[in-house]
């Protein structure tokens, strides 16, 4: 017995003609908008507002997901969101004096203990120890 899957189910269904209900109501809702905004505001001014509240309204309704992996909302509400909470910086350079004082010749760890100077053969001949397990240190 073959039993028929549906295909095709992320794809949103067709209500309003060629426009799903999220399209159709960013259209219907811009250009209610674009409609008062016209009849308000004189002629000059409202071409001012129409054009990018068109802009705003054809990009909800018909910029693909694809583009970001998301919808164009989503974007929208991320930016929005960024823009107005507080950011968090978790690296500040901050300037250093200098002190004249200090010997470098000497490395000390944070406890103040001396550490020995290592020489370059030494850390050859560990790395080798580490690579192949044998002992070569004298």
């Amino acid at each position: 017995m073959q039993f028929k899957v549906p295909q095709y189910i992320d794809i949103e269904d067709k209500i309003f003609g060629p426009f799903t209900i999220k399209q159709f109501v960013y259209l219907a809702g811009g250009g209610g908008i674009i409609f008062v905004v016209w009849k308000i505001l004189p002629t000059f001014l409202a071409i001012l507002v129409i054009l990018p509240v068109g802009g705003l309204t054809w990009a909800l309704a018909f910029f693909p997901k694809q583009k970001f992996g998301r919808p164009f909302v989503d974007v929208l509400e991320s930016a929005f969101t960024y823009t107005t909470q507080a950011k968090l910086y978790t690296w500040k350079k901050e300037s250093r004096k200098i002190q004249k004082d200090v010997d470098l010749t000497i490395p000390k760890n944070k406890a103040g203990i001396v550490l020995p100077k290592v020489i370059e053969g030494k850390i050859k001949d560990l790395s080798q120890n580490l690579i192949t397990g044998s002992d070569t240190l004298k």
